[in-house]
C-alpha cells in the first residue's frame, strides 16, 4: 500500500481494496486517510508482511525513502540511505489468496518478494491485470510460465504526459525524449496531477498503449538492461512496470481490491484464468 495514494486511486475507480503493509507508521497513517472506507467495507487494510515462511521478522524501514523498505536490509538501504528495523507479523501469499479471494488487479511493488506472489498464484487462478516492477527479467517469464499472452512495459514516469513516447532511433529522437522527460518530472514534482510522484498510475485498458507479445517487451526491456540506448523506447532516466492481461474463462459475483509494501489487490466481477 505505502502512502496509499494509489489505493485512493483504486477506490475512485468504485473498486474495493485489500491493502498489504508492513510498515506501522503507513498502517497508522492510512487508517486516518481512509477512516469512511474502512467503515463502509470499501477497504481492508492487512498490517502484515508477505514471506515465504510465516511468523515474525525483522523489516528495514528506509528512514529517507520508504517505498524501499524490505526484509532485505540491502534493498532497503540501497543508495547508502539509512534505514531501522521493526518486528512485524508476516503471513505467505497463498494465505491472503485464501481469505481475500484471487483479486482482478494484482500490483505488485514488495521488494523482491514477487517470484513468491507470482508462484503463488499457480494453485489459485490468475488476476484479469497484473503489474510487477520491471527489475527482473524472471518476473516476465513467471507472468508466462504463468499463463499470460498479453503484456505491456510502462513508463512510471509518464503517467501524467501529453508528450509522444519517443524512440531511442535517432540522435533527434533521443533528445526530444530527454527533453519530455525533463518536463514530465518538473510537471510531477512542481504542479497537482492526476498521479501524484511514486504512484503506479493507471492499468489494464486504462494504459493507452497496446498490448504486446512477450518477445516485443523483453526486447525493449533487454535494450535497457544492456544499455543498447539506441534502440528501443525506454529511458535508462526512468523506471518501468510489467502489465500483463489475462484470458477471461469465467465470471463470478466478487468484487474487490488492493496488496503490498507496496501491493495492489483488486478483486472484481470478472475471474480469469490462462
Amino acid at each position: 500500500m505505502n502512502n496509499g495514494d494509489d489505493s485512493a486511486h483504486y477506490l475512485s475507480k468504485g473498486f474495493k481494496v485489500i491493502a498489504v503493509e508492513a510498515n506501522p507508521i503507513l498502517v497508522h497513517r492510512a487508517r486516518l486517510r481512509f477512516q469512511a472506507e474502512i467503515r463502509s467495507g470499501k477497504m481492508v487494510i492487512e498490517p502484515l508482511g508477505i514471506c515465504e515462511h510465516p511468523g515474525r521478522a525483522p523489516f528495514w524501514i528506509n528512514d529517507e525513502r520508504d517505498v524501499f523498505s524490505s526484509f532485505d536490509r540491502m534493498r532497503a538501504s540501497r543508495g547508502g540511505t539509512h534505514c531501522h528495523s521493526v518486528d512485524v507479523d508476516c503471513v505467505s501469499f497463498d494465505t491472503l489468496l485464501k481469505k481475500h479471494g484471487v483479486p482482478y488487479y494484482l500490483k505488485l511493488d514488495v521488494e523482491g518478494v514477487e517470484p513468491h506472489c507470482l508462484t503463488s498464484l499457480q494453485s489459485f487462478g490468475l488476476p484479469r491485470y497484473v503489474s510487477v516492477e520491471a527489475e527482473s527479467l524472471e518476473y516476465l517469464l513467471l507472468l508466462w510460465q504463468l499463463g499470460y499472452r498479453q503484456f505491456k512495459i510502462v513508463d512510471q514516469m509518464r503517467h501524467n504526459s501529453r508528450f509522444p513516447d519517443f524512440t531511442n532511433d535517432n540522435a533527434f529522437s533521443r533528445l526530444a525524449k530527454r527533453v519530455c522527460s525533463y518536463v514530465d518530472r518538473f510537471k510531477n514534482r512542481a504542479t497537482r496531477v492526476a498521479f501524484p510522484r511514486g504512484c503506479s498510475g493507471p492499468f489494464g485498458e486504462d494504459i493507452t498503449r497496446s498490448w504486446q507479445t512477450l518477445e516485443e517487451v523483453a526486447y525493449n526491456w533487454l535494450h535497457l538492461h544492456f544499455g543498447y540506448h539506441n534502440r528501443g523506447t525506454l529511458s535508462a532516466a526512468s523506471w518501468y512496470d510489467f502489465h500483463a492481461k489475462a484470458a477471461c474463462t469465467s465470471i463470478d459475483t466478487h468484487r474487490g481490491a488492493d496488496l503490498g509494501n507496496d501491493m495492489s489487490y483488486l478483486t472484481s466481477s470478472v475471474s480469469c484464468q490462462s
